[in-house]
């Protein structure tokens, strides 16, 4: 069950939004049962009887997608996307290296106390650069989100650089 003082849908918004603790900082309170706000509603969930047969396309090889087979990759993650919300690609060219890297910054940010990750919010970032947040627009949709995210709009190297929190450099 979530805490008591979710006792309504304002103060769940309040605590994971507003005051940036996100779903982590649920989980890390000791949520056992997820707040109904999270629960899609079942008109709006994918119709699994719709997929079957789908999840052998769910691998996506980003290697053909400047070549003649272009728009057959780009119709594999549109379907994907509609169809299932998410794929997995293959062949981006991004090294092993890079990616570890990433995750090891992202298990930093997350591990941040609360209040460090909230001079990020969307709302207060020093960045325009950067923002974290839970939901995209939390106020509107019918459903939030259960994800915490650090986004950055990449302009380029040096920008980053400067951009990025000073903790996870």
């Amino acid at each position: 069950m979530a805490p008591s003082y979710f006792n309504d849908d304002n103060s769940l918004l309040n605590f994971v939004v507003k005051e940036g603790n996100g779903v982590k900082g649920m989980v890390d309170l000791g949520l056992t049962e997820v707040p109904g706000r999270y629960i899609q509603p079942p008109h709006h969930r994918i119709n699994k009887q719709e997929v079957v047969g789908s999840h052998e396309n769910v691998t996506i090889d980003l290697s053909e997608l400047d070549g003649p087979n272009h728009e057959q990759v780009v119709k594999a993650i549109v379907h994907a996307s509609e169809t299932l919300g998410f794929f997995q690609v293959v062949n981006h060219g991004v090294p092993l290296e890079v990616l570890d890297s990433l995750k090891v910054t992202a298990h930093q940010f997350f591990g941040q106390p609360d209040e460090k990750k909230a001079v990020y919010l969307k709302e207060v970032s020093p960045s325009p650069l950067v923002k974290y947040g839970t939901s995209f627009i939390p106020e509107n949709e019918k459903a939030l989100e259960w994800k915490d995210f650090l986004s950055m709009i990449y302009t380029n190297d040096a920008d980053a650089r400067e951009s990025w929190p000073n903790d996870c450099k």
